[in-house]
């Protein structure tokens, strides 16, 4: 069982988000550039990073300044069609008595990442 977290997920707000133009050569699947599902076990982010390698994905979790998962990516340059490469960056906030960011996992699989931080108590 899963649970998507707001019918907005991967908008900055509900109430003033942009409108977000339609990427016309994806055929099905949620249109927004990441989303956040809460699951039985964990709350399970994914986002959209496209070009990214998986070795050029850095993350880390941070306790001391909140309870967040910060990754970064860049794209390769590719200087035949003179594209330096996009760099994307985020960060993804959990709350600490629900979820243990401590045993965070991250990868990275066709220029998407997913970001699972368990449930403290996993089941609720």
């Amino acid at each position: 069982m899963s649970r998507k977290m707001g019918p907005n997920a991967g908008s900055s707000d509900e109430n003033s988000s942009p409108t977000h133009l339609r990427n016309p050569f994806q055929k099905s699947g949620n249109q927004a550039v990441y989303e956040v599902i809460e699951t039985k076990n964990a709350c399970v982010m994914r986002a959209d990073l496209p070009g990214c390698l998986e070795s050029d994905l850095t993350y880390w979790v941070d306790t001391v300044g909140g309870n967040n998962v910060h990754f970064f990516a860049d794209e390769p340059a590719m200087p035949e069609y003179e594209s330096a490469g996009r760099k994307y960056g985020g960060s993804m906030v959990v709350n600490p008595e629900a979820f243990d960011v401590k045993k965070a996992k991250v990868k990275l699989i066709n220029g998407v990442p997913w970001i699972t931080v368990p449930k403290t108590i996993p089941g609720k």
